[in-house]
């Protein structure tokens, strides 16, 4: 019985690590979204923001509810992309990762 406390433990300790560590994650990327998106008004720019889900599967989401963000994003047929959120995460994986790393050092 003992053995079974300890494991439960353990999961509790490693979801939190996660949940913080997505938090920090989240927090880094919104910084690296406000300095890639374009800024006219600033509108766009005050919609940046993140959700970490707190149970099951946890995982980061980049936000952006700007009705206009997707367009930015993605382009259209009359406009080119100007991508924001995506190279948040992408052209900063090193330092994601060491993020990530350390969050779970201390462990």
């Amino acid at each position: 019985m003992r053995g079974f406390n300890r494991i439960a433990e353990f999961i509790g300790i490693m979801d939190n690590k996660k949940y913080k560590a997505l938090n920090e994650v989240g927090v880094f990327c919104v910084g690296k979204m406000d300095e890639y998106v374009a800024v006219d008004t600033g509108y766009l720019k005050s919609r940046n923001t993140y959700k970490v889900t707190k149970y099951f599967n946890q995982k980061l989401t980049l936000l952006n509810d700007c009705e206009y963000a997707g367009f930015q994003e993605f382009g259209t047929r009359f406009m080119m992309a100007h991508p924001f959120i995506r190279p948040a995460m992408e052209n900063h994986q090193h330092e994601i990762n060491e993020i990530m790393r350390r969050t779970y050092s201390d462990i």
